[in-house]
């Protein structure tokens, strides 16, 4: 059997995000369908904030993978998160991504995100190349039409700041349906540093 015939599973990495997020994420969804806008709607229990996206991954090597983030789990304690703010990718003038964001980048998620890197370039898997900007998305671009007004009301909404304690990340496969995602656990593993960080 060639490589490219082994069998893979699309993976990522990601921190999970509690049900009240979820909830008034799908509200501002809601409320942005209003505009005539052609988006590809994230589903409110599939948002998460994402740490490292793997792609395929040979199923001979999910178990080294999950071991890896064992491992970078360690790096840190459960650690306070707050989203706060909306924004679009690459920019409210040429929007292909709309998104959530984080209030500020805590130091903690930084050195469990450098972690996460460090091991899965172990594994053989390329560093990421742009800098680290941890967001939830919302929703991804279909067309351009009516995109404008659709980012001038994101923008203008917002999202009021909510803060929750992630105490683990999850190794996630991601299967693509007609109906959407499906993401399944292939492992969770606590934020357990054994050390104290000041």
């Amino acid at each position: 059997m060639s490589r490219t015939q082994k069998a893979t599973i699309r993976t990522f990495i990601c921190i999970g995000i509690p049900a009240t997020i979820q909830t008034r994420i799908g509200s501002l969804q809601q409320d942005l369908k209003r505009i005539d806008a052609q988006v590809s709607w994230v589903k409110p229990s599939n948002i998460h904030l994402t740490l490292k996206f793997l792609g395929p991954v040979e199923e001979t090597r999910s178990q080294r993978v999950c071991e890896a983030a064992g491992r970078a789990a360690r790096a840190t304690g459960p650690l306070e998160i707050t989203i706060a703010g909306a924004g679009c990718f690459p920019s409210a003038r040429s929007l292909r991504v709309l998104w959530i964001g984080l209030r500020e980048v805590p130091d903690d998620l930084k050195r469990l995100y450098e972690a996460i890197e460090d091991e899965m370039a172990g594994c053989g898997f390329e560093r990421e190349g742009r800098r680290f900007a941890p967001h939830l998305t919302i929703g991804r671009m279909r067309s351009q039409h009516n995109a404008r007004p659709l980012a001038e009301r994101l923008l203008l909404t917002g999202f009021e700041p909510e803060s929750f304690k992630a105490s683990e990340i999850a190794v996630m496969r991601s299967d693509l349906k007609p109906t959407g995602s499906i993401y399944t656990p292939l492992a969770v593993v606590p934020l357990s540093s054994q050390t104290s960080i000041p």
